[in-house]
Formats: structure tokens, C-alpha cells, sequence
């Protein structure tokens, strides 16, 4: 059986949404797969991709694989690693590694690395007993609630929502949110810069353009926030609501900062998102143990974890290497089941 791989051509994203909702078992379209997304994920102008960023294996003309390359940097000393995250990666069964096959198809058109965040249950079983992937990292998920009442409306109001409602109810309150100190939040400007932050690790780039892409994704209504301290902008929070769920996509502070300012920092972003009216929850993820720190101590509870595997065959990664990995490299701050919506 002849294989291709080729850039998927706009009037064909009818044939692979069909394709992706038989390999993933959807009864429905998701928001993620609706055409305006696709367009947005698949062909939409990107800072650091020149052509459409969907890839498929193809055999006999039917579409057995698909990748859509999310483009990422990071940064190692003054050397920019260029990178990626698949996204709507899918096999199907015709052709027995055709999903691994476009995976190391899309580093021969890009970047020469690439990131796997999480995944299903088949990705998760499958991609740690593949040699070119390493474990780097790990993505911790948070969550804070906001307004459990809302959350209860919201919900099936079964037993176990009600029990839920008042578990929120007290988590609202204990443990109480730090005093921002000299830090303040507020919503971003055209002229507000984006932040880098430096530490022990490998951090990412990020850059306006990324961000304004990013900030389009149409199935997330997105805003940026800016961090103050003592009134000069020191860094910035990217955070998408859907339906009610504040996702931090992104939280970045300028150089490199104690424990004690990132706590601050974020006890600002968060005391700001109490304030809108729409969101029922905070939802945030890092890599980062000052970061995870700074969450708990601002009332957020641990969710679960999502493993970070590298594939990086030019070495071009130290090896020992800790990477800051954030929701925004991939798709996890705009996926939401609509079954379960909410993480608390």
C-alpha cells in the first residue's frame, strides 16, 4: 500500500473532521473541530509557520493519520530551540504506525524537536515505549473555586453536585489569599510588552505575535492581564474563559523571581479574576515548583498531571534539562468536554 504525506488543503477539512470524529468516538462536533477552529488551528497566519500547519498519511486517497503542528520556542542561552507540540494527532487503523510516522514526518518539514503533552489513554500507553521519546517534565494542574453557586446552577444538581457546592463553598474562604503586597493587576494594553522569565530551566519564548495569534483562538474568549509592581508593568497572564472556566494559558514574570514575588504576583492575577463576573473557576498549570508553590498558597487545589515526553534527535536540549511548560504549547487551554466542563 502506497503512503503519502502532504499538507492538508483547505476543501478537505470536511474529510478529516469525519475522520477525527470516528477515531475519537465523537457523537458530536466539538468547539474544537468546528470549522472556524480548524481554520484558525490549521491555516490562520503564524509568527514562526509560513504554510498551513495540518498534516496527513494518506493511502489509496483516504486520510489514515493526521498532526496538526502547534510551533513552540524555547530558549537555551542565547540560542532559540525551535520546536513543537502535535495537536488532533490521530490513526487510523488501516496502516499499523502511521500516527509515529507522521510525528517524525512533521519534525522533517520544522522544527526538529517535539514536545508531547498528556494525551489519550492510547497516546499516554503508547509514546513512553517509543526510544526517541524522554521524559522532561511534568504539567501539574490547579484549580481554584470562584462561585459555587454558579457552578451547582450549572450542573445536573444531582447529590454529588450539592456536596460539591459546599466543599467549594469552603475552599473559597480557607485557605485565605496572600496580600498581593506591592504587586497589582490589570487588564493589558496595545502597548504593554510580553515578559520572559529566566531560572534553572529552559524557558519558553514568547513574543507578541505568538500571543495575538494565541489570544484569536475562537472557541476561547481570551484576555491579558498585567502585573505591577510598585506601578511598573513586571509581567503578564494570559487567560481564556470557557463557559465560566478561567483557564491561565499563560503567567510569565519578567528575570528571575523569589518565591515569595511569584506568590505575590499571582495573589494579584487572582484577587483580579474574582472580579469577573463570568468565571466559575481558575483553572492554571506549570512545570514550575515556584509556580506550583505560589498556586496552593493561593487556595488552588492539585487536579491531576499530564506527562511530558521530548523528542529531540540533534540533541540540541540539555540533557538533564527541566523545560517550563505551560497550557498555552498546546491545546489545553481551549479543549473542554462539554461533559464535565468544570475541574472542581
Amino acid at each position: 500500500m502506497s503512503v503519502e504525506f502532504l499538507a492538508l488543503p483547505p476543501e478537505r477539512c470536511d474529510e478529516l473532521s469525519a475522520f477525527l470524529r470516528r477515531v475519537f468516538r465523537f457523537k458530536e462536533t466539538p468547539a474544537n473541530l468546528s470549522p472556524q477552529a480548524m481554520q484558525w488551528k490549521y491555516f490562520d497566519p503564524h509568527p514562526w509557520w509560513r504554510n498551513g500547519r495540518s498534516y496527513i498519511l494518506q493511502a489509496n486517497g483516504s486520510i489514515i493519520a493526521h498532526g496538526c503542528v502547534a510551533p513552540v520556542r524555547f530558549l537555551r542561552g542565547n540560542n532559540v530551540l525551535e520546536s513543537m507540540v502535535i495537536v488532533d494527532w490521530a490513526s487510523g487503523t488501516q496502516v499499523p504506525g502511521s500516527g509515529l510516522a507522521l510525528y517524525r514526518k512533521c519534525m522533517e518539514v520544522g522544527a526538529a524537536s517535539l514536545l508531547a503533552v498528556g494525551g489519550s489513554i492510547d497516546t499516554l500507553t503508547l509514546l513512553p515505549k517509543v526510544r526517541w521519546f524522554t521524559p522532561k517534565s511534568e504539567l501539574r494542574w490547579y484549580a481554584r473555586p470562584l462561585r459555587p453557586v454558579a457552578r451547582f446552577i450549572n450542573s445536573g444538581r444531582n447529590t454529588r453536585d450539592f456536596l460539591k457546592m459546599g466543599r467549594n463553598l469552603l475552599w473559597t474562604r480557607w485557605p485565605t489569599l496572600p496580600a498581593p503586597g506591592s504587586w497589582s493587576c490589570r487588564p493589558g494594553g496595545a502597548d504593554d510588552p510580553v515578559f520572559n522569565p529566566t531560572g534553572d530551566y529552559v524557558p519558553i519564548v514568547r513574543t507578541r505575535e505568538w500571543i495575538n495569534y494565541l489570544m484569536a483562538c475562537p472557541t476561547a474568549k481570551s484576555k491579558r492581564w498585567i502585573l505591577d509592581r510598585e506601578g511598573e508593568p513586571q509581567g503578564h497572564a494570559l487567560v481564556c474563559n470557557l463557559n465560566g472556566s478561567g483557564r491561565i494559558a499563560d503567567f510569565a514574570l519578567a528575570g528571575s523571581q523569589s518565591q515569595d514575588e511569584i506568590t505575590l504576583a499571582f495573589s494579584a492575577l487572582v484577587r483580579a479574576l474574582c472580579g469577573e463576573p463570568e468565571l466559575i473557576e481558575i483553572v492554571a498549570a506549570t512545570s514550575l515548583l515556584k509556580e506550583t508553590r505560589a498556586f496552593e498558597r493561593c487556595g488552588l487545589r492539585y487536579r491531576d498531571s499530564a506527562p511530558v515526553l521530548l523528542a529531540d534527535p540533534r540533541q540540541e536540549f540539555p540533557s538533564k534539562s527541566h523545560l517550563e511548560i505551560k497550557p498555552i504549547l498546546g491545546d489545553g487551554f481551549y479543549l473542554q468536554a462539554p461533559s464535565a466542563p468544570f475541574r472542581l
